[in-house]
């Protein structure tokens, strides 16, 4: 047996509007903390991440965005805030596409409590997952590229963070 409360499950959703029949797309939940890469209708991977931490100025963004940069390796740190108690800084975090702001989809090397709430606001996935939503979204990095910075008009994967 095991609890409801110990699962974490990918239901199926229908597409945000305006995404195309074979259009990839990613849907996060936060209450599941699952994330699952679409083709139109039809899931093709899933797997679980973690989210936001539920206090403030730690929730991840809830809503449809676009990824607007994606980077091969980005640092991440929080040094400006002051209204912390400690400040982080994560040096070489791999496979980083952000969607809001600086909330991004990202590996998380330094944790491996994916299916729970925990980190700063972004939605962290294991090495090895987030580099398949990297590779699986767009803009596509050109070879021999570290980051890409789309132009407004240029094909760009839908991220929907739903609660």
């Amino acid at each position: 047996w095991v609890r409801t409360s110990d699962l974490n499950r990918a239901l199926l959703t229908s597409p945000p509007e305006g995404v195309g029949e074979h259009e990839r797309w990613i849907d996060v939940s936060v209450e599941e903390q699952v994330l699952v890469a679409y083709e139109g209708a039809t899931p093709v991977f899933a797997t679980l991440v973690s989210t936001g931490a539920d206090r403030p100025g730690s929730r991840t963004p809830i809503g449809t965005f676009r990824v607007w940069a994606k980077l091969a390796s980005s640092d991440m740190d929080d040094l400006e805030r002051a209204d912390v108690s400690s400040n982080y800084l994560i040096e070489g975090v791999p496979w980083v596409q952000y969607f809001e702001g600086s909330n991004a989809l990202h590996a998380a090397f330094w944790h491996d409590d994916f299916g729970h709430r925990r980190s700063h606001g972004c939605v962290n996935l294991s090495p090895r997952d987030a580099r398949f939503v990297y590779d699986f979204t767009q803009p596509v990095v050109p070879l021999g590229y570290e980051a890409v910075v789309p132009f407004t008009d240029e094909a760009r994967t839908i991220v929907r963070v739903r609660p």
